[in-house]
C-alpha cells in the first residue's frame, strides 16, 4: 500500500492501523458476523423443514378424515340399498293392495329419515304409492332420468345426480320389485335431494377444525353435490387442474386454491359405490399458524449456544492479539511451505488472520452441531417420540439402497376417533403415546418405529420373514388387545403386512401401499386382527 504523508506526520496507513484496523475489532467483527449468518442460515433451514412437516400432517390427516367420511357414507348407502331390497320382497306380491304400498312408502320415509321422499312405481313407470302425499304424483307415469334407469337396470342401483321434474336436484336410489314367480313388477326408490336438508348433509356435516376447514363432494363430472355453501350445489368446477388431478388419483392429497385463490390444503377419498370423491381441505394459513411458537422456541435454544460461541470467539481473540505479531514474524522466519500456503489461502493481507480462521473454524463446528440435534427434533414424534414420517422415508431409502430385505407392520388403532370423542384428546395423546412404548419393545437394533398419521403407526422390521412378520404381528396385536391402558381400559388394534427384497416384483412405495391396502382389508374384516399383502413374486 502506497503512503501518503498527512500534516501531522502520521502516515495514512498508520492512522488506519491505529484507529481502525485493530486486530481484537476486526476478529470482533467478522465472529459477529460469521454467528449472525449461521444462526440465520440454521433458523431458515429448520423454519423449511418445519412448514414442509406441518404442510404433510395436514394433508394426511385432510386426506384420513375425508377416508373415514367416505367410508361412513358408504356404509350409509349400502345399508340404504339393502333396506330398500328387503322392503321390495316384502312387497312383490301385493303391488295391487294399495293400503299395503302407501303404508310401506311412509315406513321408509318416516322411520329412518334415510329419504326426502319414497316413491312405489309398477312396471311401465306408473306410481302406485308415494311420501310424503303432497309430491302428487300417485297415478302418474314417471319420467325422470332415475326412473328410467331403474326401468333399464332392474337392479339395485344409485342414479347419477338429475334435476327432477319438481326442479329439485336428486340422488336416486332404488331397488327393483319381483314377483316369487321371477316377473318384473316395478321398483321402490328413495330421493335425496341434494339442495335440501337431507341425510348425506348429516352424515358429512362440518369439518371439525373451525379454522376455515370445510369439506364438499364432488362427482365424476366435477359438480358439486354437497358444500357448505348451499349456493353451490349443482354447479360445477371449470377448468380446474387441481380437480382433475384429484378426479385421477380418487386418494391422496395435495395443494388446491379455493374460488377465493386462497391455498388450501385438501385431502380426498372416493366413495366406491357412486364414484363420488370427498374432498376436506384446510386453509394453509391456519396451518402454519403454530409455526410461529415453533420457530420461538428454536431461538430460545440456539441463541444461548450462539452467544456462547460469539463470547469464547471474542475472549480466544484477545488473547491472542498481543503475542500473534511475534508468533507471525517467527512465522515468517520458519522455511514452512504449510504456513504459507494456509495464509495464501485466507486471502487476506495480513498473516494475524490465521488465527481468526481457526477460531472461526472451532465456532462453527459447534453451530453444525447444533443444526444436526436440531435436524433430529424435525425427524422425531414430537407426543410419542418415536420416528416421524420424514424419518420412516429416509429409512425406507436407507434399505432399499442397501439392497436390504424387510418387512413393513402398517397399524391403525380401531375405533380411535370414538376415544377421542369420548375421553378427550388428552387421554387418546396419552393413548398413543403408551402404544408407542409397546410398539419399541417388538424392535431391534435397525428396526424402526414411526407415527405417520394421527393414530396410524408403522413398524419396519428389517431382514425378516413374512411369516415372521405375521408371527410378529399377532404376538403384538395380542399384546395391545391384553394391555390396560390408563382411563380407556382395552383397545384394538388392525394390522396390514407386507414385505420387500431385492429380487421383489414390487418397489418399495408399492410395498408400503400394499401393508396400507391390507389394513384397510383388516378394518373391513371387522378390525382386530392381521392381514398379510401379498406383493412380492421372485424375478
Amino acid at each position: 500500500m502506497q503512503k501518503f504523508t498527512l500534516r501531522n506526520g502520521y502516515t495514512i496507513l498508520t492512522f488506519l492501523n491505529s484507529k481502525l484496523l485493530k486486530l481484537n475489532r476486526l476478529i470482533l467483527f467478522l465472529a459477529l458476523t460469521a454467528t449472525i449468518l449461521t444462526f440465520v442460515s440454521s433458523f431458515y433451514s429448520n423454519y423449511e423443514v418445519q412448514k414442509e412437516q406441518l404442510i404433510s400432517q395436514a394433508i394426511e390427516v385432510n386426506r384420513a378424515y375425508a377416508n373415514k367420511l367416505s367410508d361412513t357414507t358408504e356404509v350409509f348407502l349400502t345399508s340404504t340399498l339393502q333396506q330398500l331390497a328387503y322392503s321390495a320382497n316384502s312387497i312383490n306380491d301385493k303391488m295391487s293392495d294399495q293400503a299395503t304400498l302407501t303404508e310401506e312408502a311412509n315406513r321408509l320415509k318416516y322411520q329412518t329419515d334415510s329419504f326426502n321422499s319414497v316413491v312405489i312405481s309398477d312396471a311401465s313407470g306408473l306410481a302406485k304409492a308415494a311420501s310424503p302425499e303432497t309430491l302428487d304424483i300417485v297415478g302418474k307415469k314417471l319420467t325422470s332420468l332415475g326412473v328410467r334407469e331403474a326401468q333399464e337396470e332392474k337392479a339395485n342401483l344409485i342414479s347419477s345426480p338429475y334435476v327432477s321434474t319438481l326442479k329439485n336436484l336428486i340422488v336416486f336410489i332404488s331397488s327393483p320389485i319381483f314377483s316369487s314367480d321371477g316377473t318384473y313388477r316395478g321398483f321402490l326408490g328413495g330421493s335425496i335431494y341434494l339442495k335440501s336438508p337431507n341425510i348425506l348433509s348429516d352424515i358429512l356435516g362440518e369439518h371439525h377444525y373451525k379454522n376455515g376447514s370445510y369439506i364438499y363432494v364432488i362427482d365424476a363430472n366435477k359438480q358439486i353435490l354437497y358444500h357448505p355453501d348451499q349456493a353451490r350445489i349443482g354447479t360445477f368446477f371449470d377448468n380446474d387442474e387441481g380437480i382433475d388431478d384429484v378426479l385421477a388419483s380418487k386418494e391422496g392429497g395435495m395443494m388446491l386454491e379455493s374460488v377465493k385463490g386462497v391455498p388450501m390444503l385438501a385431502g380426498y377419498s372416493v366413495i366406491p359405490s357412486t364414484g363420488w370423491i370427498v374432498i376436506t381441505q384446510s386453509p394453509l394459513e391456519s396451518t402454519l399458524l403454530p409455526l410461529t411458537g415453533i420457530m420461538e422456541k428454536v431461538v430460545l435454544r440456539t441463541l444461548p449456544l450462539a452467544f456462547g460461541v460469539f463470547l469464547f470467539i471474542w475472549l480466544f481473540a484477545r488473547a491472542i492479539s498481543r503475542p500473534l505479531q511475534q508468533l507471525a514474524e517467527k512465522a515468517r522466519s520458519l522455511d514452512s511451505p504449510t504456513v504459507n500456503e494456509d495464509i495464501e489461502n485466507i486471502r487476506s493481507w495480513y498473516v494475524e488472520s490465521l488465527g481468526l480462521k481457526r477460531a472461526m473454524l472451532s465456532g462453527v463446528k459447534v453451530i453444525q452441531s447444533q443444526i444436526g440435534e436440531l435436524k433430529r427434533d424435525a425427524e422425531t414424534d414430537p407426543l410419542t417420540g418415536v420416528s416421524n414420517r420424514r424419518a420412516f422415508q429416509i429409512k425406507l431409502k436407507q434399505l432399499e439402497l442397501l439392497d436390504m430385505p424387510f418387512a413393513i407392520l402398517a397399524l391403525d388403532i380401531d375405533y380411535f376417533k370414538r376415544i377421542n370423542d369420548t375421553f378427550g384428546h388428552s387421554v387418546g395423546d396419552e393413548v398413543l403415546k403408551h402404544q408407542a412404548n409397546i410398539l419399541k419393545h417388538f424392535t431391534r437394533d435397525g428396526d424402526m418405529v414411526a407415527r405417520t398419521g394421527g393414530e396410524e403407526f408403522i413398524l419396519v422390521l428389517k431382514e425378516i420373514t413374512l411369516d415372521e412378520a405375521y408371527s410378529i404381528a399377532e404376538r403384538l396385536r395380542v399384546a395391545i388387545s391384553d394391555e390396560k391402558f390408563d382411563v380407556v381400559g382395552n383397545i384394538t388394534v388392525s394390522i396390514g403386512v407386507a414385505e420387500w427384497f431385492a429380487d421383489c416384483g414390487a418397489n418399495v412405495s408399492e410395498t408400503l401401499s400394499a401393508a396400507d391396502q391390507a389394513l384397510y382389508e383388516a378394518k373391513g374384516q371387522g378390525r382386530n386382527r392381521s392381514i398379510v399383502a401379498e406383493t412380492c413374486a421372485c424375478i
